[in-house]
């Protein structure tokens, strides 16, 4: 798909996409409990469909419902089953080391760089519990104990830790190597798993997770707001007119809640009523941000930045690296096709803000290359023209049916 942006004011009411961080987490929760459970708001983007068809794979019994996601329990499954991931990195990491705590041999499979996104630190770690792992298959049964795991990598290895090892029959421990990335994203397993009854204790340099403990099925629950994809259009907001969104929640426990204060750093009007945010245009100034706890932000203020006074730096970008592409460049090469000069340099990006032109993009098959690519668009000189716009999918299927909303001029060719 191929789309063509026209710039135009941009200016109303849309509301967030739901939280795929909390989506993930609260399916495969239902589905451990073996109950039913309906999952509100869950949404159908190709990642949240990634982890209902991987779970049904693993004796799951799981259907979408509209806008919702129905549990109605699991079941036993018996021989090697095929665990499809789509692109998702959280899905084929979250559910690795789940598979191994319920016995499933499992070869996972994926399409995109998923196959290619490092996995060997989990794996490590798997093995070193007695289960086989060939490549992307697992066989045998997760035993407990400590286990270590570099923390630096993905916080994705984590979560998978905490999903799998209150099913085993001991009590397990896990131990961080170095600092841990992204820790919101753990905090947010953390609370999901807290309120399907199951315990985990912060200790100094890890987890300690008590064995043969039991997911309790809750008969309904919803999903907040998504922050990471809240992103683009409040930036629109940011970038000229006045732009609200709703369904977010001012004491959410992810990380990219962070674009609000960015945002408002940078220049634009901002307030928040009854769940709603409302993002006003103000001079942008440029600013200095670290990236090490929310990386997925790093492209739309990249974009932002490129419309700011200044040389703004984002720092700590290097696992942007390791994504659905490699997103360093991706935004190096989306501004630099705008006119918009900016840099790499020891783990830092570098973008100096000024005219921002038109131009032919490439999404790079990353939802959010082609999302931030839109936003850079909205208020240049000239139209743009984005290659590969469907893997917007990937994460926040409305996205082009609210930009129009909010008064974005989109042609579309298939």
């Amino acid at each position: 798909m191929i789309v063509k942006i026209t710039p135009n004011a941009l200016s109303g009411t849309v509301s967030a996409p739901p939280s795929k961080s909390y989506a993930h987490r609260y399916i495969i929760s239902a589905y451990l409990s073996g109950d039913k459970v309906k999952i509100k708001n869950a949404g159908v983007s190709a990642d949240v469909q990634a982890t209902v068809s991987s779970l049904n794979a693993m004796g799951g019994d799981i259907y979408f419902d509209g806008n919702d996601v129905i549990v109605n329990g699991r079941r036993s499954v018996v021989g090697k089953v095929t665990v499809d991931a789509g692109e998702s990195g959280s899905t084929m990491r979250f559910l690795m080391p789940v598979a191994c705590a319920l016995g499933i041999n499992a070869e996972f499979t994926g399409k995109g760089k998923l196959m290619s996104r490092p996995i060997n630190e989990l794996a490590t770690t798997l093995k070193s519990a007695g289960v086989e792992i060939d490549g992307h298959t697992v066989k045998g049964k997760l035993k407990a104990g400590t286990f270590e795991i570099d923390a630096s990598v993905s916080s994705q290895y984590i979560s998978g830790l905490l999903f799998a090892l209150p099913l085993l029959d001991g009590d397990s421990t896990i131990i961080l190597k170095n600092n841990a990335v992204s820790v919101s994203y753990i905090d947010i397993t953390l609370d999901v798993l807290n309120k399907f009854g199951v315990e985990v204790k912060k200790i100094e340099n890890g987890y300690f997770v008590k064995g043969n403990q039991k997911y309790i099925a809750i008969n309904e629950v919803a999903v907040e707001g998504d922050y990471s994809g809240a992103a683009f259009t409040l930036s629109l907001g940011a970038l000229g007119g006045k732009v609200t969104v709703t369904g977010l929640n001012a004491n959410s426990r992810q990380g990219d809640s962070e674009i609000i204060s960015v945002l408002g750093n940078m220049g634009a009007k901002i307030s928040y009523n009854n769940g709603a945010y409302t993002v006003e245009k103000g001079d942008l100034n440029a600013i200095t941000v670290d990236a090490e706890n929310i990386p997925d932000l790093v492209q739309v203020i990249a974009c932002v930045s490129a419309y700011a006074k200044g040389e703004t730096v984002i720092k700590n970008v290097d696992r942007l690296r390791i994504k659905e592409s490699d997103r360093i460049n991706a935004v190096i090469d989306t501004l630099t096709v705008a006119g918009v000069k900016s840099w790499y340099s020891n783990g830092n990006l570098h973008i100096v803000g000024g005219e921002v032109l038109g131009g032919n993009f490439d999404g790079g098959n990353d939802h959010r290359t082609v999302m931030s690519a839109t936003v850079l668009g909205s208020y240049g000189k000239g139209d743009f023209t984005i290659k590969g716009a469907e893997a917007h999918q990937k994460s926040y299927p409305e996205f082009f049916n609210d930009f129009i909303k909010l008064g974005g001029v989109v042609d579309v060719e298939i």
